[in-house]
């Protein structure tokens, strides 16, 4: 591609005036309409195949991506009021632990319950970072800097997988370009590391597109009904579309679809209603309720609104 856009550069070096000019005048001395030396042919092409080779075969790109996300985390740790839930379950779970009494769900619920399968995992990865930095008398700030480290590790997990994928499917440059446009936009760099539920559900819906592009259909409705059915029942619609366009070009069988979502709703419901009504104390599926709260009766207008 590099060669059918850029085939050369000509530049003019002019040397007829070279004993008039300083040095540094000499070095900028170029396209002068008074030259008569002939051009000089550089082939960029070259050049530009090459740094797209280097780019390819190395991590820079990976590593920009994951400074930018850190860099949001260290310049913007606060917590947004849609991240409060996520934010201070985690909490609970790193310091109250099988206290669920103190918690602060139980006083402050919400509009809608939420799942706290997230927090469990983002928990987990950062329980023993978080518990040096207390053996060290570290201000709890600092285990909110690592909680949102976790986080936004997981999402670049899933983008990387995802960036795999796609250097499979379309080529190397393509994978690396993507991620440095990626790189670029604020909006995403910047949500990675905060604790919505649509970030929780970022993670697995990377994971399933990394799945329908190497058309690894089974898993994909797998990592699709995780995202749906436990995070954002919202993602039916795009997921499901993707998955109609495999279906239509006839990549998956009807029959198949049938017999894997049947047991992966049993087993993903399951876990949530499991997971979730122990922390809540009496039995839900957290994201239907919100489903039915949003969509059903069409209340999410009254989010935030005071009467």
């Amino acid at each position: 591609m590099t060669t059918a856009i850029v085939t050369s550069l000509t530049l003019r070096l002019d040397t007829s005036r070279d004993s008039e000019l300083s040095p540094r005048d000499r070095e900028l001395n170029w396209a002068l309409p008074w030259s008569d030396e002939e051009p000089v042919e550089i082939e960029w092409h070259h050049f530009l195949s090459n740094a797209a080779a280097m780019i390819s075969s190395s991590n820079v790109v990976e590593l920009i991506v994951i400074l930018v996300m850190v860099g949001h985390v260290f310049v913007c740790p606060y917590t947004k009021v849609e991240e409060s839930f996520n934010i201070q379950a985690i909490h609970d779970i790193l310091f109250h632990r099988t206290n669920i009494s103190q918690y602060d769900h139980l006083q402050f619920p919400g509009v809608v319950p939420r799942t706290f399968l997230g927090p469990l995992v983002i928990a987990a990865s950062s329980f023993p970072p978080v518990g040096f930095t207390q053996l060290l008398g570290c201000s709890k700030f600092v285990a909110q800097y690592i909680v949102r480290l976790a986080l936004g590790n997981l999402v670049l997990l899933g983008l990387f997988m995802f960036s795999q994928a796609v250097r499979e499917k379309f080529g190397p440059v393509t994978a690396k370009l993507s991620l440095i446009i990626t790189a670029t936009q604020f909006h995403f760099m910047f949500y990675m590391s905060r604790t919505l539920p649509n970030t929780f559900a970022l993670v697995l819906v990377l994971f399933a597109l990394r799945s329908w592009l190497r058309q690894h259909h089974r898993l994909f409705l797998w990592q699709s009904g995780v995202a749906i059915l436990v995070f954002r029942s919202e993602l039916a619609i795009f997921l499901g579309i993707l998955l109609l366009l495999h279906l239509f070009h006839g990549r998956i069988s009807f029959v198949t679809i049938i017999k894997t979502i049947l047991p992966a709703g049993v087993v993903i419901l399951g876990m949530t209603v499991l997971v979730d009504s122990l922390f809540w104390g009496r039995w839900l599926w957290p994201e239907g309720e919100v489903m039915w709260y949003n969509t059903i009766l069409n209340k999410s207008a009254n989010w935030g609104v005071s009467y």
